[in-house]
């Protein structure tokens, strides 16, 4: 739609003049009021004469405004996913749930390691104000085309990131074109992984950086209790191959606790001197300083789009003599 003003118009179209002789008046106030109501009314006759006049049209000026617009913004005009519930739903699963995946680690298969109970899977996300679509993974895929989507922290984000191929999956006809472009296997391990999907020449990765920022030995010189340093002002190096994704979502929180730190000997540094007297949820708050301000200075905010959570619920418990993880059975429970 063009919204420049009409040329023709300009020249063809005439308005009556509006003239205001003046007017003397000895009293200043009463002299200021008459021409204040005059500017008023001449607006008005303006205005009927260009548009149908309505008097809510009064407000488009000024503060008027500004409170106008305020007020009609505060009512949400999409709808937030991200605000809503969990909500039971007894016609789940719609599609049988398999864990054939060929990109699902061994040990993430909840069936194949004992799990016998499948109310789990009854449970979708509610947002408050809208349904949520259903997924469609070959929407996704096109939408996706010739992009990078980032996964980093920990053995949360990496379920994430195992579910989100394993959907994407779905959309691909042929799989053998969806392999790691380093030819690393689907495992534990240490490092990052990189799974191409070729028809779509998209790259959905994940690196395995627990604390998000770097894990050093310790100074010269420390106390005998510190066997390890997080430095919290210095992010991770794998930090230089996630400029230009265009999707980053970052999960460190799950070890930001007194287990994984202190009780292991691992403390906190911060320039080129561990400080034992920093708490947890102190260096925590540190490290996140470290990576908004990685963030402003390495993406661009017109191309990026940021995912960041923090800490969540433990989803294992470690059983003497048993190679896998204890899973608590409850069908209420996800």
């Amino acid at each position: 739609m063009d919204l420049q003003p009409s040329h023709h118009l300009a020249k063809t179209q005439h308005f009556p003049r509006l003239s205001f002789s003046p007017v003397i008046f000895k009293n200043r106030p009463t002299s200021l009021a008459i021409f204040s109501l005059s500017l008023l009314l001449s607006c008005i006759i303006f205005f009927t004469i260009t548009r149908p006049f309505q008097p809510s049209s009064l407000l488009d000026i000024g503060l008027f405004s500004q409170i106008l617009t305020k007020h009609q913004n505060s009512a949400p005009k999409v709808c937030d996913y991200s605000y809503g519930s969990w909500v039971r739903d007894e016609s789940y699963p719609l599609h049988k749930y398999t864990e054939k995946c060929p990109f699902l680690d061994p040990g993430f298969r909840c069936q194949q390691s004992g799990r016998p109970d499948t109310g789990y899977q009854k449970w979708r996300w509610q947002p408050r104000a809208c349904n949520l679509p259903r997924f469609n993974a070959t929407d996704f895929l096109d939408r996706a085309r010739d992009g990078r989507i980032v996964f980093a922290g920990d053995s949360i984000v990496r379920n994430q990131w195992e579910s989100l191929l394993c959907m994407l999956a779905q959309g691909v006809s042929n799989q053998s074109t969806i392999y790691e472009e380093h030819g690393s296997p689907i495992t534990k391990h240490k490092g990052y992984l990189s799974m191409h999907f070729e028809e779509y020449n998209l790259t959905v990765e994940y690196y395995r950086v627990p604390f998000l920022v770097i894990i050093d030995r310790p100074p010269k010189d420390s106390p005998k209790e510190v066997r390890g340093a997080i430095r919290v002002d210095r992010l991770h190096w794998y930090s230089a191959k996630w400029v230009g994704a265009d999707i980053l979502l970052f999960s460190p929180g799950h070890w930001w606790n007194e287990d994984k730190t202190l009780k292991m000997g691992n403390y906190f540094q911060e320039g080129g001197a561990v400080n034992t007297t920093i708490d947890v949820k102190e260096a925590f708050g540190k490290s996140l300083i470290t990576l908004m301000s990685w963030v402003l200075q390495s993406l661009k905010p017109e191309q990026s789009y940021i995912f960041f959570r923090s800490y969540s619920p433990v989803h294992y418990r470690q059983v003497k003599n048993l190679p896998h993880c204890h899973l608590f059975f409850s069908e209420y429970l996800i």
